[in-house]
């Protein structure tokens, strides 16, 4: 872990800490080549994945903050589930939800120090089955997850009912003619 950081679990009244990191992980998609479902812009997804990882956190879920100088610059999201009904796990399961590290300390031993404290969160609590979802983009993501000894099992298909053309790209061709949501123009402070 590189000297200058500390990680701790991080408490739902400091929830706010890790938006802007989710903003990266959104703007980090965002970029990647051939990305196919559109994501929703930070003013609309932010508030949902704040309620969502409260309401996480009221359980069993936990987010590791890692801190430089008392600013965050990475975090892992950890939601923990009973057994699979269908694959043989354990009596808990852990999924990673999310992994966000600052764009300015990727690439530092950040996400690899978050995952280990992690895996260390999920030993204390005698957990051993865990899934990450990635996008398939995400090429520097897989190949970390592999280097930990992940390996890829699961296809996430997306589409609609009927094989209609997918709603969420009907709406993000809409946002791009109305200029709305991540094709708005930027406000007075140029965010």
């Amino acid at each position: 872990m590189p000297d200058d950081i500390t990680i701790a679990p991080l408490d739902p009244a400091d929830i706010e800490d890790v938006a802007p990191l989710w903003k990266a992980l959104l703007d980090h998609i965002a970029d990647l080549p051939g990305a196919i479902v559109p994501i929703r812009p930070f003013e609309q997804s932010w508030p949902i994945e704040r309620a969502e990882m409260l309401e996480a956190l009221a359980g069993e879920a936990f987010v590791l903050a890692a801190r430089r100088s008392g600013d965050v610059v990475g975090y892992a999201f950890v939601g923990i589930e009973g057994p699979d009904p269908v694959w043989y796990t354990g009596d808990s399961r852990a999924e990673l939800i999310h992994l966000s590290v600052a764009a300015g300390a990727r690439a530092a031993g950040v996400g690899t120090a978050l995952m280990d404290a992690v895996d260390a969160e999920l030993e204390r609590r005698g957990i051993e089955d865990v899934e990450i979802g990635v996008d398939t983009a995400n090429h520097d993501a897989v190949r970390f997850y592999e280097r930990r000894g992940y390996r890829h099992d699961f296809h996430i298909f997306y589409g609609s009912p009927g094989g209609r053309p997918w709603a969420c790209l009907r709406r993000e061709a809409a946002d791009r003619e109305a200029g709305r949501g991540r094709f708005a123009s930027p406000g007075p402070e140029g965010s």
